[in-house]
């Protein structure tokens, strides 16, 4: 039995520009799981590999691939079901198709419905459910045992949910991801980031998220691989690490929590990493409460990780007020956000925000301000933060809380409106500047890319703590968001004392775009990036 597992091309440009690429770690996991019990299976990447969907059908019926899965999220789902759609018309021996993901995790029913060509969805981790899945169908048996997937019946055309499978607990027993596509990128030029993920599972309930559900398989507690565990995969990655020239990624939900138990672990990870004498770049995601930096011990473990290489984290500040903060249910309020993340720049460990919710359905212009100065108090006010907007995920709590129109395509996770009209109006108008120009689809990633490349380089030269580099970016960072920051906050005065966006901020975007562009290119010609 040939196998292809599939990572498709992200569907939006701006997506695509901002992120760059990134390995599909599930694919890699799941790969490991097969090919330990004898399976061939290739891993494939439409962005790193160059190919078009076209060419990527081709390939699964020249390569008579018995079973083809996809790893989809809402900006890859598309282009997942045209290829999908494509073997369904024209193999003349179609293979079985499974789709995997957290997305489409919550619309399993409706996505087999709409789309014939699909046979069956991977519900949550799917190491295990897809190899019981491949084992039944290998051997032609019915599906209706196998935990965690919902299948069509090739007889009836009925669809089945079976039961959702047990979270897995035994994370040390399943083999390390193989990393193909990483490889594939260096060899092509395509180098990409590459990760691990270490816990599964979140211990916070925040609504606008579901790592805590889909992450947990289902569950609210956190399981953890072993320290001993965990070290030794990044021992094996450490030579792939040092050809990227980038961060090791640690996927987890939240890498380090205040809880005893986590930290505990954490005390015998930089043993074991310090036992191994190792130290590479590590990018982690964490809270604002994740570490007390009035506690001597909490500032001790921070250094001791930084020691072995935690140089960037992802910090989750979602909004600058209470109320909207309350909403999200995430209980940290802005000004301690803001300290703790002067506190890890002053460090050396700050790197960006792991999201920011400007936007949703009842926020009003005053939250939105806030939110904004909140941001450009902590170096993070890009034009593309700042527009950013509450998604309607599927299997998330804060639907729950949004008055939703029908989703008319599965991938549609804006589908809600402003109560407040002149934040619609507001909106709109950053939506439309978002998408027209380019710089604003870059300015993100590329300052993100400077830092990283800044913080990287200091730590292979031994350097600790926060460097006369990273200040001298940070100063024109503030500079660049000032004319961002300056532009929004005379929007929402106008918009506040009239009702409505006057024509002569028409002309004071054509002045605005020009302006950021050019400090943009400013900055990237000082910092040495084309």
């Amino acid at each position: 039995m040939r196998i292809a597992l599939i990572n498709p091309e992200t569907e939006t440009p701006d997506m695509r520009e901002l992120y760059g690429h990134y390995e599909n770690l599930a694919l890699g996991l799941i790969a490991a799981q097969l090919r330990s019990a004898g399976y061939s299976v290739e891993l494939f990447d439409l962005r790193v590999d160059g190919f078009t969907e076209h060419e990527m059908v081709t390939k699964i019926i020249k390569g008579r691939f018995t079973l083809v899965a996809f790893s989809v999220n809402y900006v890859t789902l598309q282009s997942a079901l045209r290829i999908s759609q494509r073997l369904y018309q024209f193999a003349e021996a179609k293979p079985f198709i499974v789709l995997g993901g957290e997305h489409v995790s919550y619309e399993d029913v409706g996505i087999l419905t709409a789309y014939q060509s699909i046979d069956a969805i991977c519900r949550g981790e799917g190491e295990i459910s897809l190899k019981r899945l491949v084992d039944t169908v290998s051997n032609d048996f019915p599906l209706n045992d196998v935990d965690g997937i919902t299948f069509r019946d090739p007889q009836t055309g009925l669809i089945h949910i079976n039961n959702n499978r047990l979270p897995n607990s035994e994370l040390d027993g399943l083999s390390f991801a193989a990393h193909d596509i990483a490889h594939r990128g260096i060899k092509t030029g395509r180098p990409v980031k590459t990760g691990i993920l270490i816990n599964r599972g979140c211990p916070y309930p925040c609504v606008f998220c579901n790592a805590q559900r889909f992450l947990g398989n289902e569950s609210t507690g956190v399981r953890t691989r072993s320290p001993a565990n965990a070290v030794k995969e990044i021992a094996a990655l450490e030579p792939l690490i040092r050809q990227t020239k980038d961060y090791l990624h640690i996927y987890d939900a939240t890498f380090v929590t205040p809880s005893k138990e986590n930290r505990l672990w954490m005390n015998a990870f930089c043993e074991e990493m310090e036992r191994r004498e190792l130290s590479l770049p590590l990018n982690v995601f964490i809270r604002a409460d994740s570490f007390n930096i009035d506690k001597e011990k909490d500032h001790q473990l921070l250094m001791r990780l930084r020691a072995i290489g935690m140089i960037s984290t992802y910090l989750g500040l979602e909004a600058g007020d209470d109320e909207q903060l309350d909403t999200y249910n995430k209980k940290i309020i802005p000004s301690e956000s803001s300290r703790v993340f002067q506190y890890l720049k002053s460090k050396g460990i700050a790197g960006s925000t792991n999201g920011c919710i400007t936007f949703f359905q009842d926020v009003t212009l005053k939250q939105v301000q806030k939110t904004i100065l909140f941001l450009y108090g902590a170096g993070l006010a890009s034009f593309w933060n700042i527009s950013s907007r509450a998604e309607t995920l599927p299997g998330i709590r804060l639907n729950q809380h949004t008055l939703m129109e029908h989703r008319y395509v599965p991938w549609d996770v804006t589908n809600y409106h402003f109560s407040d009209g002149k934040v619609a109006q507001l909106y709109a108008y950053v939506k439309r500047i978002h998408d027209r120009y380019e710089i604003i689809r870059l300015e993100d990633r590329l300052l993100r890319e400077i830092r990283d490349q800044i913080k990287i380089t200091n730590f292979h030269k031994g350097l600790l703590g926060y460097s006369e580099r990273e200040a001298e970016f940070d100063r024109y960072i503030e500079l660049i968001q000032a004319n961002t920051v300056e532009f929004l906050l005379a929007l929402i005065n106008e918009l506040d004392a009239t009702g409505s966006i006057s024509d002569r901020f028409m002309k004071e975007e054509f002045s605005y775009i020009p302006r950021l562009e050019k400090m943009i290119r400013e900055l990237s010609i000082i910092f040495g990036v084309n």
